[in-house]
Order: structure tokens, then sequence, then C-alpha cells
């Protein structure tokens, strides 16, 4: 994941000096599932609503662990954001559009991409001409990320 998105932001030109954040915040993007059970995370069924309400705090531990060290700050976008939402129906802070970082905008697709093709403990992953493009354009993901 790390790779794709490094390659996906230097298409959308972004500067050397800021790929070099967001990689480490791919790194680092869900470093905040340490702090959730592992019977939440390895579930095989669906999430209760309890459960989800705690998964969902990864991104504000991540957030919370991250922010504090300088050099982490500025890749800190992609671990508390990568949850967001382009229609504002993401976490944790339901932020929507351009107020997502672009970084975490960029690494949601790969992110979900990604999601699609692994296995995960309650489904088995998609093959890839079922993933074929990303349809999550207007709702999860920018309609000019996703052109």
């Amino acid at each position: 994941m790390t790779e794709l998105t490094t390659h996906l932001a230097y298409a959308y030109a972004i500067d050397k000096d800021q790929v070099v954040h967001i990689r480490r915040g791919v790194l680092l993007h869900d470093i905040g599932k340490m702090a959730i059970p592992d019977a939440i995370l390895q579930k095989a069924g669906p999430l209760s609503p309890e459960e989800y309400e705690i998964m969902e705090r990864h991104t504000v531990h991540a957030y919370e662990w991250l922010a504090p060290i300088p050099y982490l700050r500025s890749a800190v976008e992609i671990p508390y954001c990568h949850h967001e939402r382009w229609d504002g129906s993401g976490y944790p802070r339901g932020i929507r559009g351009e107020e997502i970082p672009l970084s975490a905008r960029l690494f949601t697709v790969v992110d979900v991409w990604d999601a699609l093709l692994s296995d995960r403990p309650y489904r088995p992953g998609w093959p890839p001409e079922q993933v074929g493009p990303i349809s999550g354009r207007g709702r999860e993901f920018s309609s000019i990320l996703m052109s």
C-alpha cells in the first residue's frame, strides 16, 4: 500500500518533501488498532454497534499517539483521517470533501482497494476482476480522484 500511495501522490504532483510524510502516514495508518481488543479485530462476524464504536476509536488513538511527536506530526493526517468520506459519512470527525486532507483522500482509495482484495476474518478477498474500478465516487471518494 505504501508504494501504491506514493505513486499516486507523485501522479498528483505532490512535492517530494510531502511524499515522505505520506509514506510515514501510510506505514502508521492503523497503529491505533493496537488499542483495540483482539476479540474485535479478529471477530469472524459483523461487529455490534458497541464494537464498531470501539473500532472507530483507532483513528483517535493514532492521532493522540502520533501528533505529539514532532517528526510525525505531518504524517498524522492519514492515520487520523483515512476513514473520513467525501460525503461526510466517515469518522472520526465526519468531515467532508476537501476538508479531508489530500494525503488521506489518496490513501483511502488504495486502502479500500487493498481491503477488497484481502482476506478478512469475516469474508474472503475478492478476485481482482471483481474489484475492477472502485465505485465509491461521490460518497466515499472525490470524483476528481476517481476519474
